[in-house]
């Protein structure tokens, strides 16, 4: 292994730790020694990539908010019927946040107070943008109820994602399937006429993956034994810390 290819991974090594530990206890509870202990990482390694707790949160947050991004593209270009688009994305977007501990960590960090906060802001409201857009287009195609207020149900989408997801940061099952799929089956009727109703699957496409499935990038899985299992391919390439 190359000295670039040790230099990279010890780097995704220690975010990951950052992420273990802000997702645990939060921005201001973390401290550099918990993530060096979390990373099973020298100091000096940690110190050759971040200068403080501080960078540490910013390169979580970045990539958390690239990763929505990717989730909030692949809104504007689904296929099929629009309505089924936004019900396999939102099972998608909770099987992320329920294993991909950076991008958990970054909407954490948004509702953190810390110093780079103001540039790191909600991504709700970028959601709440992509639910419209799907709903506009699935209204165009006489998916909805005649006069739906499409603002006012989009709103009620997002406000509902960003609910689950604060929710589960106690609970994890707010996650799973069956609760989404419970969501989606209160939701239909208030959004779809009755006899439509039968076109549309609460539970989702039936991709095993609902996130590859609606071209969200696959989630980089796990916490704290993820992190260790990296950490223990770094020190057989990089040898004992010091």
């Amino acid at each position: 292994m190359s000295r670039q290819e040790r230099a990279e991974r010890t780097r995704e090594l220690v975010v990951r730790a950052a992420a273990v530990c802000f997702d645990t206890t939060g921005f201001a509870a973390t401290s550099l020694s918990d993530i060096v202990e979390t990373a099973e990482v020298s100091k000096g390694a940690l110190y050759f990539h971040f200068s403080s707790k501080e960078k540490l949160a910013e390169a979580v947050a970045a990539q958390s908010g690239a990763d929505w991004r990717g989730i909030v593209r692949a809104a504007r270009s689904p296929g099929g019927p629009m309505l089924q688009a936004l019900i396999d994305m939102t099972h998608g977007l909770a099987h992320r946040i329920h294993h991909d501990v950076v991008f958990r960590a970054g909407l954490r960090l948004c509702d953190d107070h810390w110093p780079g906060e103001d540039r790191y802001p909600s991504p709700y409201p970028s959601w709440e943008r992509a639910v419209a857009l799907l709903l506009a287009r699935s209204d165009r195609r006489g998916e909805l109820l005649p006069g739906l207020d499409l603002g006012q149900a989009a709103r009620m989408l997002a406000a509902t994602t960003a609910g689950i997801e604060m929710l589960s940061r106690q609970d994890r099952g707010w996650l799973t399937a069956p609760v989404v799929a419970g969501v989606w089956d209160a939701l239909l009727p208030a959004l779809v006429p009755a006899e439509q109703l039968g076109r549309f699957r609460p539970a989702g496409g039936g991709a095993p993956r609902p996130a590859t499935a609606v071209g969200v990038v696959g989630p980089r899985e796990g916490g704290a034994a993820e992190v260790g299992g990296l950490a223990r391919l770094v020190r057989v390439a990089e040898g004992p810390a010091r």
